[in-house]
Order: structure tokens, then sequence, then C-alpha cells
């Protein structure tokens, strides 16, 4: 076990290196010059401006940013200037040249809270229904229902998310069902004591939360269907009949031995719950990670968006550990392998 944490530890910090050098490549690549749109941004509402101060202020812009070396003025390669990002991360230093840490910090600090209760609920929400749901069709495999089940979660999975969320906002949220809001967390003005404001938190959840479920549930359901249908087809779960076993106690033993691959799936599917979804929270007008990665990459803030990625993968890299460990609960056979 404890060689086994030691190599996975290893590979983690090997694929954190691979996935930040390549993205900070990309952006580094990109036909975007940041110093140039700086300029143009302050220079947008002067009438005119002298061709010298422009180079001036580019040069004074790409030595901040370290895409100039402030003695020779020659362009720093991006080994190097990936080195030292890597050296300001390892001291949890993340935010751009010229930014104000707190108030950096402050952004992220309150963007993560949020996609992780998005996530959180979303994540129980498809476990809750995909769980009971995925066992049933598998026991029923063949019948109408599961022919059914299967054709509508067919269906389900080829609308993308910007579909369903903007579905969802017209009719439950607009002129058909004007049932929850439309957008945001919290309703204009304060709520009067603790319970109000935990019942309207929970009342602008409900869509968001539903929209980043679907996809998981229709994961889960197609998992964990599959799998009890192949686990019910097999001796010992045949033979547990002839053994004299209920059929309460035939079902929970079938379930327990089919719950290896949800086990796997569950840990995969945290990275993508938690990291929040730039479509969900976009649509609905929230404030969390999946936003703020867009709107980084809007702007050209190469600082958020390697912090974003960073996180993102290292949420990754834990969730596939995660499986590991739930896939050894659930079935003590499993050996975790170096």
């Amino acid at each position: 076990m404890l060689r086994w944490s030691l190599l996975r530890i290893l590979w983690a910090c090997v694929s954190l290196l691979g996935v930040t050098f390549v993205t900070f490549l990309v952006l580094d690549l990109a036909p975007i010059d940041r110093a140039a749109l700086e300029v143009a941004k302050r220079t947008e509402h002067v009438e005119s401006s002298a061709g010298s101060d422009r180079d001036v202020a580019l040069a004074r812009l790409r030595i901040r940013y370290g895409l100039v070396d402030a003695v020779t003025l020659q362009p720093v390669p991006v080994i190097r200037r990936y080195g030292t990002w890597l050296s300001n991360a390892a001291r949890f230093r993340f935010c751009g040249p010229g930014e104000d840490p707190v108030e950096w910090q402050a952004r992220l600090l309150r963007a993560v809270p949020v996609s992780l209760l998005l996530g959180s609920l979303a994540l129980v929400l498809a476990l809750a229904i995909g769980i009971p749901l995925g066992a049933w069709l598998g026991m029923r495999t063949g019948s109408r229902a599961d022919r059914m089940a299967s054709g509508t979660m067919f269906v389900v999975a080829g609308l993308p998310d910007v579909l369903v969320a903007t579905l969802l906002l017209l009719w439950f949220a607009g002129p058909v069902f004007d049932w929850f809001p439309a957008s945001g967390l919290m309703s204009d003005g304060e709520a009067s004591g603790w319970l109000a404001a935990l019942l309207d938190r929970a009342h602008h959840l409900v869509l968001p939360v539903v929209v980043m479920a679907i996809g998981p549930i229709l994961l889960i359901v197609r998992f964990l269907r599959e799998s009890v249908a192949r686990t019910s087809a097999m001796p010992f779960a045949q033979n547990l009949e002839a053994w004299g076993f209920e059929p309460a106690q035939r079902r929970r033993r079938v379930l327990r031995a089919a719950l290896s691959p949800l086990a796997t799936l569950t840990g995969s599917l945290l990275p993508m719950l938690v990291a929040g979804s730039i479509v969900v929270e976009t649509v609905f007008s929230i404030e969390g990670v999946g936003r703020l990665a867009w709107a980084a990459v809007q702007s050209q803030d190469h600082a958020m968006v390697m912090a974003v990625t960073l996180g993102m993968s290292a949420t990754t890299l834990a969730g596939f550990v995660l499986s590991d460990l739930l896939h050894r609960a659930v079935d003590p056979r499993v050996r975790l392998a170096a």
C-alpha cells in the first residue's frame, strides 16, 4: 500500500507538470499580444498618442509580464518563463505581475465554494437517482420499461447542456411555469432569518443542480444497469436461489457484486462536478470556477487560467486515486497494483 501510494504521488506530480506545461505553451503560442491588448485598452479613449510613447509602454509591459529580459531586452525563452511560473506556484503565488494578490485570491476563493456546492449537490442527486434506477433496470433487462428508459436516455444524452439549460429556463423560469429563479444564487435584498436565506438559496439551486446532474445520472444508470445485468447472469447469482436465499437477499448480493464499476465511475465523476460547469454557471449567471475560467480566457488572464488548470488537474488526479480506493473498498479481492 505504501509503495502504491508513493508511486501514485510521483505519477500525479509528473502528470501535473505535463498538463501545466502544455497549457502554458498553448497560451504562449496564442496569436494574441497581452501587452498590445493592455496598451489598446489604456489608449481606447485617447484621441491620439505618439508612436514612441506606445513603444515604450509596450516594452515596459512585456518586461513586467516576463516576456522580455529587462537587461538585454531580448525575448525570454518559454522554458525559462515556465520555470519562473513553476517556482511561484510551488510557493502558492499564482497572481500575475502588477495584480493585487489579496484581490486575486478573493476572486478565486469566492468561486471555489460555489462550484463545490453545485458539484456536491449534483453528485448526490446523481447517485440518489442513478443507483436505484440503474439497479432496477438491470434486474429487468429486455423488458418494456427497460426499452423505454434506454430510448429516453439515448435521446437525452444527445442534447447539449446549453440546450437543456435553456429549455429548463424557458419552461420553469420563464413564461410557461415561473416556478424558479432564472439566475444567481440569492434573491435581491436580505432574507429575514437564516431559514428564509437557506430556502431562498435552495430555490435558486434547483435548476442548475438538475442540469449538472443529468449527465452523471445517465452514466451511472448505464454502467450500473450493464453491471447488474451481467452479474445476475453469473452462476453464483443463479445458485443463490438453490441455496435458499430470499429474493431480497439475492438482490442485495447481486447489487453489491455489481457495484465495482460504479465505484470506479464515481471517482472519475468527481473532477467534472467539483470543477464546475462553464455552461451551467454562464447560463444561470453563477460566479463559480467554470465561469471564472471562461472569463479568464476571454480577458487573456494567463495567471487565472493556469491556476484553474492546476486545480482542475489536481482534482482529476485525486479522482483517479479515489476510484482505485473505492474499487478496493467495494471488492476486497482487488489488489492495488503499483
